[in-house]
């Protein structure tokens, strides 16, 4: 386990604490629920009866014949039902004709990705970024709970149960999910790193905080493995491990500096108003490692979006003597 105290930053000053034991909460109850939802009760439907005329009196319909019209309704209704669905919940992927730069065109559900002005992923340059120390504390309290892992045919998916959770300041969000990309969603300086990890939290009002960690080749890393050795064996359809427990705790760096923006969900419909915090320093994972996850989930990051009118803040002050060694050497 991990303890993160990330002391957060004034618009001159860097202070940031990192230990390495990570408290876990346990007398703090969870939010109620975030899936639950009402559901509506339908009634029976009443029977139609007609009696006999005369037979100068023009017939209507024959019980038979309105039932049958009735029964075409509704087969026609539920169908066009289902193609209004389907024409507002289309099939997406990360190439072709229903790749991201189609997204926003799609569906009116996700115009947001063709029109929103506060996009996610971006391209993160250190000498453009704000040095604050005026960002609210973070911490973070994850429990180890039993591996729940699907292949939804986008990304490797990690389910976690309610009472897992980061505070941004006193503002609490769930730990609802975590996921990864190959190559990474955003950029440094420019460059996609090999593989990105997202942990998703929101909320009791649906707001989403995300945290971004990104991978680099180098050292055989435990906790990936974990992910590579329980795999779904079903596509779409999540499976249990239940004596094996993988905690995103471990895929923090040491180091705990971040990017802060405002963005957006990177998959559709990217909806916007996500507090994103991307770890300035990336976590080491083998290079045959981070090859064997870009070969269960294929390519599967959104380009850079446009920065606009957006502000990067850096949890670190401009004058910190900490210097990040270069990503790349050319000989």
């Amino acid at each position: 386990m991990k303890h993160l105290c990330l002391k957060t930053l004034a618009l001159t000053v860097s202070a940031i604490c990192a230990t390495n034991a990570l408290a876990v909460t346990k007398n703090e109850p969870p939010l109620v629920d975030l899936g639950a939802e009402m559901k509506a009760k339908t009634g029976g439907v009443p029977k139609v009866t007609y009696e006999d005329r005369e037979k100068t009196t023009p017939k209507p319909p024959k019980p038979e014949e309105k039932v049958e019209a009735k029964s075409s309704a509704t087969e026609a209704d539920s169908e066009d039902k289902h193609a209004v669905e389907k024409k507002d919940n289309p099939h997406w992927s990360y190439r072709g004709e229903t790749g991201p730069n189609f997204w926003g065109e799609m569906s009116s559900q996700f115009a947001t990705c063709k029109e929103g002005k506060n996009q996610s992923p971006i391209n993160l340059n250190d000498a453009k970024g704000v040095g604050t120390t005026n960002l609210p504390e973070l911490s973070i309290s994850y429990q180890d709970v039993p591996y729940r892992v699907t292949n939804n045919g986008h990304t490797l998916q990690v389910g976690y149960p309610l009472g897992s959770y980061i505070k941004v300041g006193e503002h609490r969000y769930e730990l609802m999910q975590f996921h990864f990309h190959t190559p990474s969603e955003h950029q440094k300086e420019g460059f996609n790193y090999p593989m990105e990890v997202h942990m998703v939290h929101k909320d009791g009002q649906g707001n989403f905080a995300v945290m971004a960690v990104i991978f680099r080749e180098g050292a055989f890393n435990e906790t990936l493995q974990t992910v590579l050795d329980n795999q779904p064996k079903q596509i779409d359809k999540q499976q249990i491990f239940k004596n094996v427990v993988l905690n995103p705790v471990m895929f923090m760096p040491a180091n705990t500096e971040y990017y802060n923006y405002s963005g957006s969900l990177t998959t559709p419909p990217c909806s916007e108003g996500v507090y994103w915090m991307v770890f300035k320093h990336p976590i080491e994972a083998s290079v045959e490692q981070l090859q064997q996850m870009n070969e269960i989930m294929g390519d599967n990051h959104r380009p850079v979006q446009p920065l606009n009118a957006r502000n990067v803040l850096k949890s670190w002050a401009d004058n910190s003597q900490l210097q990040e060694p270069p990503m790349y050497e050319y000989y």
